[in-house]
């Protein structure tokens, strides 16, 4: 988008704007409600019924505006595009649908709400992606910078993670920072020409993800790259050393800093430094942090990174370290849970949908017993098993309780490998899987059980949280029976 952007963004009183996806979070409702409060006259349209929608449906009903929201629900109609001055697209929706070409054709001006929150913010922005530890370290570096702003502005958390900021754009200074954490689905999503406004982009990395949408692992791998093209004059970047560092200074002319083994910011024993200069320089001691996972400390590490190129004091980082708390269903401890006469420690990794994030969370398992993984669900198309199998053979002791879609296929990776598989009945959800794990451990005395299903959650559920709480929800005690 070019220097009339934010004009054309304010300038929708009257005109008729069409909210493409409602969606369960959040989204698509903070973008019919930012339009409705710039006098649009706005129509919701979505695949889903008013039913499936719910609240969401409800809320936006209970508006007051100065045009009432329309809906269009259950399917979408021809009207709804032919007719729109601008066509607002939900990121799941694909680029490629006939419906956004159907709009486009007749001159609708096609944007997300991302997009338009980035045109129209006056905050500072960090941008995160990446295919493993972007919802942690957006959250992490959200907590550091608020608490390093003080009273001198509001650090706001918003993008895949938090929800909708569009519809409290109004509200945003320049004294406050706007922490984004972006999905391919969202970058692959932004037009052309959207103005460049992020201060700091990180990429944490790049694996095999969502081949389903982008067709092939290098769309993938390049619809994240397209946060590059976001950096504004003067702004930095943040890339894991290597090959992609190399791929992201190709697709922005400003400064890219690198952080791995090797980088710019690197950990050095538990110490997070910064190699900018050349001798290390110490930021913060990672052993402090509250979380577990080895891999929540690399990702604090990229966060540090985009505090301090915000001109944050590396004291006020390290104070801030210690109180940082971790999100939902990232190796979260639930407690020992009474299987039988066995104490079982339970661990939630629901957020698990790759193998390779399996993987770093078997890890961070430092229990020196043996151990069950629940993995399950919906395998995605292109994302191979085997490393998932051969990994969980490398830790002697180690059983998997495999379920879903996906359970078949488990099976027969986890024999290839030479790993222990559980020999009982298929099971066909989270919560059959964890009734079964339990059930082991009751008879075997295994101590630990990891939930990290390693797959999509969309043969059963409509999303990881869902299936997650399902898997707690019939723990000893419904969940909250700890010993």
């Amino acid at each position: 988008m070019s220097d009339g952007g934010p004009v054309r963004a304010r300038g929708l009183s009257g005109k008729r704007v069409t909210v493409m996806g409602l969606g369960l979070f959040g989204g698509g409702a903070g973008a019919a409600r930012w339009a409705l409060g710039q006098g649009a006259r706005v129509t919701v349209t979505d695949q889903k019924t008013r039913e499936a929608l719910g609240e969401v449906v409800r809320d936006l009903e209970g508006l007051t505006a100065r045009h009432p929201v329309r809906f269009a629900l259950g399917g979408h109609r021809p009207v709804d595009f032919e007719e729109a001055d601008v066509l607002i697209v939900n990121p799941a929706v694909p680029p490629s649908s006939p419906w956004i070409e159907r709009a486009r054709a007749e001159g609708a001006w096609i944007t997300t709400a991302t997009a338009l929150l980035l045109e129209l913010t006056p905050a500072r922005v960090v941008a995160i992606t990446g295919t493993q530890g972007k919802s942690s370290t957006a959250s992490f570096t959200h907590q550091l910078l608020a608490a390093s702003l003080g009273t001198s502005g509001r650090c706001l958390l918003g993008g895949n993670i938090g929800g909708s900021l569009l519809d409290q754009v109004d509200g945003i200074t320049g004294q406050d920072v706007v922490v984004l954490e972006l999905s391919s689905y969202q970058l692959e999503h932004l037009p052309a020409d959207v103005s460049r406004t992020v201060d700091v982009a990180a990429i944490t990395n790049i694996g095999v993800d969502h081949i389903e949408r982008h067709g092939t692992v290098d769309r993938y791998r390049d619809a994240k790259l397209r946060l590059m093209a976001l950096v504004r004059e003067g702004g930095a970047a943040l890339a894991p050393e290597g090959h992609l560092a190399e791929l992201a200074r190709a697709r922005t002319g400003e400064r890219v800093l690198t952080h791995g083994e090797g980088g710019d910011y690197r950990l050095a024993g538990t110490w997070a430094q910064s190699f900018i200069g050349g001798e290390g320089v110490k930021v913060a001691d990672t052993s402090t942090l509250p979380v577990p996972g080895q891999f929540q400390r690399t990702n604090l590490l990229v966060a540090l990174a985009a505090a301090l190129q915000l001109g944050v004091d590396p004291a006020d980082l390290r104070r801030a370290v210690p109180r940082l708390s971790g999100l939902r269903h990232r190796m979260e401890p639930l407690g020992e849970f009474m299987a039988g006469g066995v104490s079982v420690r339970v661990i939630d990794n629901g957020v698990s949908t790759t193998p390779e994030s399996t993987l770093s969370a078997m890890e961070s398992v430092q229990d020196p017993g043996p151990a069950i993984l629940i993995a399950g669900g919906q395998a995605k198309r292109g994302v191979s098993l085997g490393p998932l199998a051969e990994g969980l053979a490398a830790r002697g002791g180690w059983i998997m309780v495999p379920f879903g879609a996906a359970a078949e296929e488990l099976t027969i990776a986890a024999r290839q490998a030479g790993a222990a598989v559980d020999e009982g009945p298929v099971c066909v959800s989270a919560e059959d899987a964890a009734r079964r794990a339990m059930s082991i451990a009751e008879r075997d005395g295994v101590r630990t059980v990891l939930f990290s299903p390693a797959c999509a959650s969309f043969d059963r559920y409509a999303n990881f949280q869902e299936r997650a709480l399902a898997f707690r929800g019939v723990l000893p005690g419904e969940g909250r029976g700890r010993a």
